[in-house]
């Protein structure tokens, strides 16, 4: 038989659009992420690439966060301090050469200290090399999305080839929050003392903005004073990257005030949960005569404020499912309507799988339909 196309509008509502406010800042480059959603509130040439400077130090900790996760090392390692690592200038923890220093401190003295010596032993102890480890951070940078990033040393030291845009600092921003929480919150520690000398975080969103838990602050005289940072309220988090300042103090002051902003501004919508069933769609010769269709994601989105209420849901598959059905094939999908990243669509999949059915369903369930219009059970 032919099956027909079915067109099930869950939700509309008809409002005229309204306008979301917008905002602006003095940065050059800056971009704001709703951290559930991956929603994006505000983009000023997000997507263009700019030289990270310290910021780059976000994938230096991903990597070495990963593999503390997998066993490779712990904690407790010790890695050498090479000439290399103890000769270089900027920010340092101040290692001491052909010292033996401790993955624990060397994690600090890179969130805490900015410590481009910490990076280099821990490049070094990771992969042989800093130029070992650029190549192991490109390519965990490709599995995570960051398409738009490219990494010639574990520091961020000025190279024309070594970039990242606002976005993929942002991406990574949300990864490393999301995929080593046990390691996120050292980045809100204030400060560290190593070789009997003591540095503060130089965040400082931790001392001036009471929602702020990280994340890295980067500068050099090319790119400017910038800022990747997320900060959590009332149960929404966001990340803000900034880039492109001239001072310490604007650098504060617009990523404040854009984080704010966001907050105020904007509220998720939850539409449905992961594995919530969306709708029953019936069944054609199965051993079941109706099976229940899923996301396998949370159905969520960010609005603004004003236009809270300015969405459509609509779900579109093809009804009746012939049998066999199984629950890794899409089936059908969701689709959210006139939010302000334009239209989102959910694959929908059965949520259990279904058999054919045996010679005599298949008889009883064909002269139903016919004869009724429906199926036996």
């Amino acid at each position: 038989m032919k099956f027909f196309l079915k067109l099930l509008i869950l939700l509309i509502i008809h409002i005229k659009p309204i306008s979301s406010a917008t905002t602006s800042t003095t940065a050059k480059f800056a971009v704001i992420m709703d951290f559930d959603t991956e929603n994006i509130l505000y983009d000023k040439d997000a997507n263009s690439r700019i030289y990270p400077a310290s910021m780059s130090k976000l994938m230096t900790l991903y990597v070495l966060f990963e593999e503390i996760s997998s066993g490779n090392i712990s904690m407790d390692t010790e890695f050498l301090v090479s000439e290399k690592a103890w000769r270089k200038g900027g920010s340092k923890m101040f290692v001491e050469i052909d010292s033996y220093v401790k993955v624990k401190d060397l994690l600090k003295g890179i969130i805490v200290q900015s410590g481009n010596d910490a990076c280099i032993v821990i490049a070094e102890g990771i992969s042989g090399s800093e130029d070992a480890f650029a190549d192991l951070m490109n390519n965990k940078a490709k599995k995570l999305g960051l398409l738009n990033s490219n990494f010639k040393n574990s520091t961020g030291w000025p190279d024309d080839e070594h970039y990242m845009t606002p976005y993929d600092l942002a991406l990574l921003s949300k990864k490393i929050i999301n995929d080593f929480p046990e390691f996120f919150t050292m980045f809100k520690e204030k400060e560290f003392t190593f070789n009997n000398i003591k540095q503060g975080n130089r965040n400082p969103l931790l001392y001036s903005y009471q929602f702020s838990d990280g994340l890295k602050t980067g500068y050099t005289e090319a790119s400017g004073f910038s800022l990747a940072a997320t900060a959590e309220k009332s149960g929404r988090r966001l990340i803000a990257v900034l880039s492109g300042m001239d001072s310490v103090k604007e650098r504060k002051d617009e990523t404040i005030k854009l984080l704010e902003w966001g907050f105020r501004e904007y509220v998720n919508i939850n539409l449905f949960e992961e594995n919530e069933t969306i709708i029953e769609a019936d069944v054609w010769l199965g051993d079941k005569s109706i099976i229940d269709l899923i996301t396998k994601n949370n159905v969520n989105f960010t609005l603004h404020k004003r236009n809270i209420n300015n969405y459509s849901a609509k779900v579109i598959y093809n009804n009746p499912l012939p049998a066999p059905i199984n629950t890794d094939t899409e089936y059908g999908k969701l689709i959210i309507q006139n939010t302000f990243k334009g239209d989102l669509e959910y694959p929908l999949y059965a949520k259990e799988s279904i058999k054919k059915a045996g010679v005599f369903k298949k008889i009883s369930s064909a002269l139903s339909f016919f004869i009724f219009g429906g199926y036996a059970e």
